[in-house]
């Protein structure tokens, strides 16, 4: 290390950024509270609607996975499956199948080992931190981006897959009023429908052709994707064939509101381009004075990086400009 680091200017910001981090833990819990009482509710209603449908390893696809046990054991490891997946080899799995990505365990593993070296080599080569100390740290640090891009390519294919669902839908409609069966109007919907949905309908058309019920087959494409929408197609295809109804009205409704949705979204990102927008130009100026900085004048800049004060600094900067960041991204993320 350059030099030994002063205690008062370490102690001050530390409490920086403790008080920053309880800031925005605060902020974050106040977004997000409406959005846990609605999942915790939609959680509540499938627990009741399951019913015995579902095997053990169909539950297991849920990525809301109930919990098995109440020791603090086991709900110490689900905590941590949180951060370092690979605890949780289901959840991990299942997030690949959500995601559309034909990736395994080990290729998992593999893809986090080479976005850890993001972080290792600019803090071994310019900070001179050890490098056996970088490691477990910069491995976490892997897991938990290459477990972020998972989830995130999850979102984007469900948000896909519902996007296709009302012309999806329609077609089902029209083949339903022309007297065809329903596993005919899917396997017709599957034919013609593109990525991803193309392919969930045609595993339900092959999982039936085998011997599997429709709605079992239909539930498993619902908890792949984890949307409520997909979760309802479910519902009223397996009580229209319990019971009896008009399927075709239902999913009309179905297919109508989804296309409202949809137009809302529309106008809630039409809505918060501009704060979109302050963001990510709010975000990028420290960068670009930086860089420019660098360019210009150097020598008033390297303390930065090469004094123990001037790193501090810029750990504080880094950190309140990410959670910056991130609460103004929460800020425009709207339920619906």
């Amino acid at each position: 290390m350059p030099e030994n680091i002063d205690l008062p200017l370490f102690l001050a910001a530390f409490g920086i950024l403790a008080a920053l981090a309880g800031l925005a833990g605060a902020i974050t819990t106040l977004l997000v509270k409406d959005r846990a009482k609605h999942r915790k509710r939609l959680e509540r209603v499938s627990k009741r609607r399951f019913g015995g449908r579902l095997e053990v390893d169909d539950m297991r696809l849920t990525l809301a996975r109930v919990e098995e046990g109440s020791g603090p054991l086991e709900r110490l490891t689900m905590l941590l499956a949180r951060v370092i997946p690979l605890l949780d080899t289901d959840r991990l799995q299942a997030s690949l199948t959500r995601a559309g990505l034909k990736l395994t365990t080990g290729g998992f593993v593999l893809w986090s080992c080479v976005i850890a070296l993001v972080p290792v080599l600019p803090a071994f080569f310019i900070f001179d931190l050890p490098l056996m100390g970088l490691v477990p740290v910069s491995l976490v640090f892997g897991m938990i981006a290459m477990n972020a891009f998972v989830a995130f390519r999850g979102d984007v294919m469900s948000n896909r897959f519902l996007k296709q669902l009302p012309d999806a839908l329609d077609t089902i409609i029209r083949g339903i009023r022309s007297g065809l069966p329903v596993i005919e109007c899917i396997a017709s919907a599957g034919e013609e429908g593109i990525t991803p949905l193309g392919p969930h309908f045609r595993s339900v058309t092959e999982r039936v052709q085998l011997g599997e019920p429709l709605e079992s087959a239909l539930w498993r494409v619902a908890r792949v994707v984890g949307k409520p929408e997909v979760d309802f197609f479910a519902v009223t295809i397996s009580i229209q064939m319990e019971t009896g109804g008009s399927l075709s009205e239902a999913l009309g409704n179905l297919a109508e509101l989804l296309r409202r949705r949809e137009h809302m979204k529309l106008k809630i990102k039409a809505i918060s381009s501009e704060a979109k927008a302050s963001a990510l130009i709010i975000g990028f100026l420290p960068f670009g004075m930086l860089g420019l900085l660098l360019g210009v004048s150097p020598d008033y800049v390297m303390p930065l990086f090469t004094d123990t004060r001037g790193r501090i600094m810029l750990a504080v900067g880094f950190t309140s400009i990410a959670m910056g960041g991130y609460i103004m991204w929460r800020m425009t993320q709207f339920e619906i």
